[in-house]
């Protein structure tokens, strides 16, 4: 919603409206909007094309995605320090966890896309802390060392090279830890564990900033730190 845009009274009641069917996970269309708040769906729509929208279905999905993007990893909304809420200490937990777990064994990171920089950036971070961690790109990788740990960033998480990678991965004893933006890609309903990361796709006339890959770091960092602070401290006191 444009900033210079002013809501009537009666605009803000159908908004609260739609977002509290949308609060209790219930979908509503546009016909049971205008009953319960007594307008014409003809106002409805002229709402929707007064927010920017083609008409109300685009509004309505619009609403739901921001309500979904907010239960994910997501520390684009903070300004100042990092908020360490339950969802996030929850994911930077499971991440510091299997580091534990696979210290002593083979990691592999790999990804598609626009992934490719924050699996680089994965990578480095764990060599320097002396995880005997590598890119893979080769099914052989995983016949040479059995067992370990996969990790794959993917946006989406459709793509079929990415199912068939994973699958080799868990049928060589492999714990896959999935990094993408929705838990219902397919790549997510085959992993081990998926760490839902927020982020936006947009068109460059209407871009919206995709902080998907920074979250991606960010998450590393404070895996890290913890990391730090649980395992390796303790063996310098």
């Amino acid at each position: 919603m444009g900033n210079n845009v002013t809501l009537t009274e009666l605009e803000k009641v159908i908004l609260n409206k739609i977002q509290n069917y949308i609060n209790k996970n219930e979908k509503v269309g546009i016909d049971i909007i205008a009953k319960e708040c007594f307008v014409s769906k003809a106002a409805i729509i002229k709402l929707s094309k007064k927010l920017g929208y083609s008409g109300y279905s685009e509004m309505y999905y619009t609403i739901l995605a921001a309500a979904n993007n907010s239960l994910k990893l997501d520390f684009s909304s903070n300004s100042g320090d990092i908020c360490m809420n339950v969802p996030l200490k929850d994911d930077i937990n499971i991440l510091v966890e299997a580091l534990r777990e696979f210290k002593d064994k083979k990691i592999y990171l790999d990804s598609l896309g626009v992934c490719d920089s924050a699996r680089e950036y994965y990578l480095q971070k764990l060599l320097i802390f002396g995880f005997d961690a590598a890119s893979s790109y080769h099914y052989e990788a995983f016949k040479n060392n059995k067992s370990g740990l996969y990790l794959f960033f993917s946006y989406s998480g459709y793509r079929a090279e990415i199912i068939e990678k994973v699958n080799e991965a868990i049928r060589n004893d492999f714990k896959v830890i999935a990094f993408t933006a929705s838990k219902d890609s397919p790549l997510a309903k085959i992993s081990h564990v998926t760490l839902e990361i927020g982020g936006v796709k947009s068109d460059r006339e209407h871009y919206l900033p995709n902080l998907f890959t920074a979250n991606l770091i960010i998450l590393i960092e404070l895996a890290l730190s913890e990391y730090s602070k649980r395992y390796l401290s303790e063996k310098e006191n």
